[in-house]
């Protein structure tokens, strides 16, 4: 039987990038096992465009209001030929899932 230590098992779940527009919001897969290994989010060149964000609570946030935390390009740690690296300053518990 396999036992998750820790934090692990809750940020163990499918997390998306989000980018709205249209009148629709779409959604961009998180590559998780680079997120939990590296504590960053590994994003193909591809798929970057403006207005992307990660939804979250603030920490000690009672009040449940949900922030966008845009991934913009002054934020990118480091990129190589094909994806850009960008820090992951959350707790896994602030993340809110896409269908909250």
């Amino acid at each position: 039987m396999l036992t998750i230590k820790g934090n692990l098992g809750k940020i163990m779940r499918t997390l998306y990038l989000r980018k709205d527009g249209y009148g629709i919001t779409r959604k961009i897969l998180i590559d998780m096992a680079y997120l939990v290994s590296h504590n960053s989010i590994r994003l193909p060149k591809y798929y970057y465009e403006e207005n992307l964000y990660l939804s979250f609570k603030k920490l000690g946030s009672n009040n449940g209001a949900v922030e966008k935390y845009f991934l913009t390009k002054d934020k990118i740690l480091s990129e190589d030929t094909n994806f850009y690296f960008f820090k992951f300053i959350f707790k896994p518990t602030q993340v809110i899932d896409i269908d909250d």
